[in-house]
């Protein structure tokens, strides 16, 4: 990983995708709790169940931080809106980014200008696989996964394209339910690091997308979407001590 430090201004066709440890962030519970809105704040006290709590203090207070190094202003200031489907993002402003976070990892895409969507899945046992994707999966995917010679990799494919598809969604901004079994996303390659997009819509055909697998560790799968040519792929570990006191 590169140092938390960034060297310059993000730059047309790169993408920053920074790491964190959610664990990690967990301590520091009050301090993020400082660097909230009001409206986050009311949102959290919602929360009745501990773990959702942490995941989204740690998460919305992780990206407050990340953003504020883009634009220059307090964390605490940042006037973070929701989109109908309830994508944050900040008004008036070139810097675009997407979030997800799954078992202690929380990921962040960000760049400037271009569409992005980030999707991070943790790979566990699913029982109700095949029910899951014949309801959610285009018949192109249900094909290709029937091709694969072993459930062990029947079930790394799913998820890989699981990741890819929540993550091209992200992107555009469209629900889970009314779109997903409404477009392929196949691996272009056995080793699932480059997606292949078919979508039904003319309008998002004129689109080229970029949808590659990332790499963020062992028993994770987690796929950006972007929508251009993804020249450079920077990545960034963010961890609590550099900010907070214990």
């Amino acid at each position: 990983m590169d140092s938390i430090k960034l060297q310059g201004p993000i730059s047309e066709g790169t993408v920053h995708l920074w790491i964190a440890d959610l664990k990690a962030w967990s301590k520091y519970a009050e301090n993020l709790k400082s660097i909230l809105s009001e409206e986050e704040r009311e949102r959290l006290d919602r929360l009745k169940v501990i773990d959702k709590r942490e995941e989204f203090l740690c998460s919305r207070g992780i990206l407050r931080i990340i953003l504020s190094r883009y634009i220059a202003q307090d964390p605490r200031d940042l006037p973070l809106k929701h989109s109908s489907t309830g994508k944050p993002f900040l008004p008036q402003a070139r810097i675009q980014f997407n979030l997800s976070h799954s078992g202690d990892i929380f990921a962040c895409g960000i760049c400037i200008n271009n569409q992005i969507g980030l999707d991070v899945q943790e790979i566990y046992p699913v029982s109700s696989l095949d029910r899951i994707i014949n309801n959610f999966f285009s018949s192109s995917e249900i094909q290709y996964l029937a091709t694969l010679p072993s459930r062990e990799l029947y079930q790394e494919h799913f998820f890989a394209i699981w990741a890819a598809k929540e993550a091209y969604l992200k992107a555009v901004g469209d629900g889970i339910r009314e779109s997903f079994n409404q477009l392929s996303i196949i691996p272009e390659s056995p080793d699932l690091q480059s997606f292949q997009l078919e979508h039904p819509a003319p309008k998002r055909d004129e689109v080229v997308w970029t949808i590659n697998a990332l790499n963020i560790g062992q028993g994770f799968h987690a796929a950006l979407a972007y929508d251009g040519d993804l020249k450079e792929l920077e990545h960034y570990e963010i961890a609590p001590e550099n900010f907070f006191i214990a």
